[in-house]
């Protein structure tokens, strides 16, 4: 089937060698990729287990927690262990688990909890090695599991982690490649599990001007886009309001399509496409911040320190107590730290520094305190 707009990626070759380089390696560590929301760290995974991991030579396990719901245990286990269907089952009497093939019997035990999931994971991994195969779990929006921890699960998580670094640290059964856009939740793991020493961090940052760039001169090579072509003037204004921001660039171009003629889009319809995505994103702090006087101020903030240093820091945060704003630090970190698990804005665990989840955003943001202090 041809269609008008197919996924872009572009780039990515230092994140491909990378991974590359690390899948080789022997497992001593687990691998965090992190970066803004959107960047693109999925479709990296995709794009690394197709050109650079040959099914005879690994077994992949690639779990996508983006649309499940976790919020204990019994769900965990449902996430991890999911069976085949009924006529399957009655005739091989195992559970095809997202990880491994279990029979009733064990899996019964795991329901029943009189028996440990990752004693039953780390046998499997030892069966898959003894195969000639080198068994990789790959865990993709790890943000999913903050539901389970923050809610009486942070044991489960912990010892899930400990796990992970008994496979690869010491007895180096198994590669972990863990991909999340929540800083923060990366960084109470660390605290909690102790994973410093254990772990590596790689950032899958938005792409850089010429990529986009480029992708945008080349839309048919690149996205099959044929349609359309955008003029210079046009490519410069998409990256002013969206930057680096694949996943939202890709929209827009998608819209584009719904009103281009004649393989051009006109000015002002291009214009109306991009205010619809600003607005939106002024709405979230409309949302958000409206007559609240401590959230607003917040904001203006962390606007000003982003525009003149390129990020904002807790340590730059002071003027919101001495202003009276928030009563002390912890509600302080509290409110910057639900900001990033809303995804107002992206937490940097390596840098401790704080930035907008994407140019609209940024963009949304000064058009709602210019919109409050208009009022004033």
């Amino acid at each position: 089937m041809h269609y008008k707009k197919e996924p872009a990626f572009i780039n990515r070759q230092s994140e491909l060698a990378y991974l590359n380089s690390w899948i080789k390696e022997r497992p001593e560590h687990i691998l965090f990729l992190y970066g803004p929301k959107s960047s693109g760290k999925t479709t990296l995974i995709y794009r690394f287990i197709e050109r650079n991991l040959p099914r005879t030579e690994y077994d992949i396990k690639h779990f996508n927690l983006r649309k499940l719901l976790l919020i204990n245990y019994e769900s965990f286990l449902r996430a991890f262990f999911e069976r085949k269907d009924s006529e399957q089952i009655k005739e091989t009497r195992q559970y095809d688990l997202k990880v491994f093939k279990l029979s009733v019997e064990t899996l019964k035990g795991l329901e029943d909890r009189n028996l440990d999931p990752f004693i039953v994971m780390e046998k499997e991994l030892e069966k898959i090695n003894k195969k000639g195969k080198r068994p990789l779990i790959i865990i993709d929006e790890l943000q999913a599991l903050a539901e389970i921890y923050f809610n009486g699960g942070r044991e489960l998580l912990n010892e899930m982690f400990n796990f992970f670094v008994a496979m690869t640290k010491e007895s180096h059964l198994c590669h972990v490649l863990i991909a999340s856009s929540d800083g923060y939740f990366i960084e109470r793991l660390y605290n909690d599990s102790k994973l410093r020493k254990t772990s590596r961090l790689y950032e899958v940052d938005y792409l850089p001007k010429e990529d986009i760039v480029y992708w945008l001169k080349n839309l048919e090579k690149e996205s099959s886009i044929s349609d359309y072509t955008l003029t210079n003037e046009q490519i410069k204004y998409v990256w002013q309001h969206f930057g680096g921001s694949i996943w939202e660039i890709s929209n827009v171009l998608g819209e584009f399509l719904l009103i281009c003629k004649d393989r051009k889009v006109d000015w002002d319809e291009m214009e109306s496409v991009v205010a619809k995505y600003i607005m939106q994103s002024m709405s979230y702090f409309e949302e958000y911040a409206a007559l609240d006087t401590p959230r607003t101020e917040l904001l203006r903030e962390i606007l000003k320190n982003v525009q003149i240093m390129g990020y904002a820091k807790e340590s730059q945060m002071k003027p919101m107590l001495d202003g009276g704003y928030f009563p002390d630090k912890a509600f302080l970190k509290e409110e910057l730290h639900y900001l990033v698990r809303q995804n107002f804005l992206y937490y940097n665990p390596t840098r401790g520094e704080y930035k907008f989840q994407g140019r609209s955003m940024e963009i949304g943001l000064n058009m709602f305190l210019r919109q409050v202090d208009s009022v004033l």
